[in-house]
């Protein structure tokens, strides 16, 4: 059996209760070092790993260390530089969300992984959720037909606060808001459901609870897909936590309200309670899927272009929904970069 030798870079609450879990749990990945910049993170690191060696930055990491990949787990700002230093290394990559924000630097991270013939895989982690394999599930028993329309709300009580602090709050950091941190799942998960490629996007965006800092806490976006819309409510400034998808389609919906799922087809009216999640929001058995797919990469790598034209789509929708914000909520189209 293969043993595939890698590296963690940032060790942040998502790395060490989301991410670290999930590969202690794998026994064909080994990790053998460890990278971030801030004392505290990598004496922690060195205490919950010590068969792991610690590093200050990447660029020392790469050149001591001898791997097959990395597990980039930094805040957004740091991804694209840090999957293009990896890459020149001739190092495989598992990146967090958002692979990057700009469509230009996405275009630019996907030359720089095809020349250095590495993989190149973002973490979606919320496709092996409970609430949404149940979804998935129900829509194919019940065979419920095409999906006409999706309404998603995910309402919080503040941000989640990480090892530098509120860091999603600081724009030079997170590269915008909730639409970065929620919006992004939202929308593959969208996508998915659908089964279709989105054709425009139209947004709103504001500061409900954060009103003093330069990203925005709230956010409505409606994504316009050949057969199908979907409307998103996304916000930090929620008096109480919420999480509801409900799909309707053809021949019935299905539905998904703070761990309840309600599916209404051909056979009538049935609810289910769905097994309870992490108490953090950190996942770390939907972790255990991503390295799935991201193993399936690694030892086919045509198999990982799925997941790379994904992030694709998420980083035009993300563009062009603050583009639609700045615009007043004015629709705009969805053109695909080349993967």
């Amino acid at each position: 059996m293969r043993v595939w030798r890698g590296a963690i870079v940032g060790f942040g609450e998502v790395a060490l209760h989301g991410h670290l879990p999930a590969w202690r749990r794998q026994r064909d990945f080994r990790l053998v070092a460890v990278c971030d910049a801030n004392p505290e993170r990598r004496a922690l690191a060195a205490s919950v790993l010590p068969e792991a060696r610690v590093y200050w930055t990447l660029d020392e990491l790469l050149e001591q260390e001898r791997l097959d990949f990395v597990d980039i787990a930094t805040p957004p700002a740091c991804h694209a530089v840090q999957v293009e230093a990896a890459a020149r290394a001739g190092v495989h990559v598992l990146c967090e969300k958002p692979l990057t924000t700009s469509v230009a630097e996405f275009v630019h991270l996907q030359k720089c992984v095809r020349a250095a013939g590495v993989v190149l895989h973002t973490v979606h982690n919320w496709r092996f959720s409970e609430a949404f394999q149940a979804m998935r599930a129900a829509m194919s028993e019940e065979r419920l037909g095409p999906v006409r329309h999706i309404a998603v709300k995910t309402i919080r009580q503040g941000c989640a606060p990480g090892a530098g602090g509120l860091w999603r709050l600081d724009h030079e950091v997170a590269g915008g808001g909730i639409l970065v941190d929620h919006g992004w799942h939202t929308f593959y998960l969208l996508a998915d459901l659908a089964g279709e490629v989105p054709e425009a996007v139209s947004a709103a965006v504001g500061r409900r609870r954060y009103t003093d800092v330069a990203v925005e806490d709230t956010a409505q976006c409606r994504v316009v897909f050949p057969s199908a819309t979907a409307e998103i409510e996304l916000t930090w400034a929620g008096a109480a936590r919420q999480t509801s998808w409900a799909v309707q389609a053809e021949h019935g919906e299905v539905r998904v309200e703070n761990g309840q799922l309600s599916v209404r087809g051909k056979r009538g009216l049935r609810r289910a309670e769905l097994p309870s999640p992490a108490e953090s929001s950190h996942h770390p058995h939907w972790f255990d899927g991503v390295i799935a797919e991201f193993r399936a990469a690694l030892e086919h790598p045509e198999l990982g272009r799925d997941n790379l034209s994904e992030a694709g789509l998420c980083v035009v929708l993300l563009q062009q929904a603050y583009r639609s914000a700045k615009a007043q909520g004015r629709e705009f189209k969805v053109a695909l970069p080349n993967v």
